[in-house]
């Protein structure tokens, strides 16, 4: 059986000064084979994924019509087939979204893996150095890009991750072998974090998360996410009002880092001289205090923040991490 997780107190200072072990298997995961695989994921998502070879990965980020943030996506590319991570529970969502789009004469197949797979996500400052002894090298890859390797006899995949409280990792593997994996991370000197924990540290990290700050209501620039975009790869859906947003250099809204004077709820309305500015999107309160993200017009940054509040609460912002 796995451990009970420890206190946020103890998650908090393990993922500042050494690493933390979260399980992240609510998200989804997908498998696409066939020669259209990457050809149908590039003309509908932000990124440039055509040429991802085996071993690679990117991030991409399916958009509406007019440009509004549907789901991120990871891609991770083997040598006939790419693995798609969704958001938590989103993978049914997303297949069928995908197969929308599919042409009859597209070589496309898609499965979802969700139910049987396993998913750890490795967490803080000290990460890489404790994994090192149980992967090699192997941790030393680019952001996205992911190996397949072994632990405690079962084939694993390690996948360097977006970070969190300093590195991140994702390691997956068959939900057979989902316990034994979590032992060795922990013997390993990793410290169990539950998912509240990890909300604590994500939106300490300014991570975007589904259902929060990645929505219909807003686009990926808006999100801070301007690095899953490409912007001379030609059409996909929802790519001109990206790419005028993108050359006119202004937009609407951005999101921020947030520090309230006490807790405060998620979809709190951010006010300013008696007007609504903005929208928190998550809120958590731990070790470090209340932590919040949230939307604020731009047209608000040209004033004094000073009465900036949620709720009566007075608000600060936080600069990028």
């Amino acid at each position: 059986m796995i451990p009970t997780a420890h206190t946020l107190t103890t998650v908090y200072a393990a993922a500042h000064q050494d690493a933390i072990l979260v399980d992240r298997s609510q998200l989804g995961m997908l498998k696409i084979s066939g020669a259209a695989r990457l050809d149908l994921i590039n003309r509908m998502s932000t990124q440039s994924v055509k040429q991802l070879r085996s071993g690679e990965g990117a991030a991409t980020i399916l958009t509406s019509d007019i440009g509004r943030m549907i789901d991120r996506l990871i891609l991770y590319a083997a040598t006939d087939q790419v693995y798609v991570l969704t958001s938590e529970g989103n993978a049914g969502n997303i297949a069928r979204y995908l197969l929308r789009f599919v042409f009859f004469n597209d070589d496309f197949h898609l499965e979802d893996l969700t139910p049987t797979t396993a998913i750890w996500g490795i967490y803080g400052q000290a990460a890489p150095e404790r994994l090192r002894p149980l992967f090699g090298d192997d941790v030393n890859l680019p952001l996205h890009h992911w190996r397949q390797t072994s632990l405690a006899g079962a084939t694993v995949y390690l996948h360097c991750a977006d970070p969190v409280a300093g590195s991140g990792y994702f390691l997956m593997c068959p939900l057979a072998d989902k316990e034994a994996a979590a032992a060795q991370l922990q013997q390993a000197g990793i410290t169990l974090a539950s998912a509240q924990d990890f909300e604590y540290l994500r939106i300490e990290s300014g991570l975007p998360r589904h259902g929060h700050e990645i929505t219909l209501d807003y686009i990926p620039l808006e999100a801070n996410l301007w690095d899953d975009v490409s912007f001379n790869k030609g059409c996909y859906t929802g790519q001109e009002i990206i790419a005028r947003l993108e050359s006119r250099g202004r937009l609407a809204k951005k999101l921020f880092r947030l520090r309230p004077a006490q807790p405060i709820p998620a979809g709190s309305d951010l006010t300013l001289a008696g007007r609504t500015v903005g929208t928190v999107t998550s809120a958590a309160a731990g070790p470090h205090g209340p932590l919040a993200l949230g939307y604020l017009k731009t047209s608000a940054l040209n004033e004094d923040l000073s009465p900036l509040s949620a709720n009566g609460i007075p608000i600060t912002l936080l600069p990028a991490p």
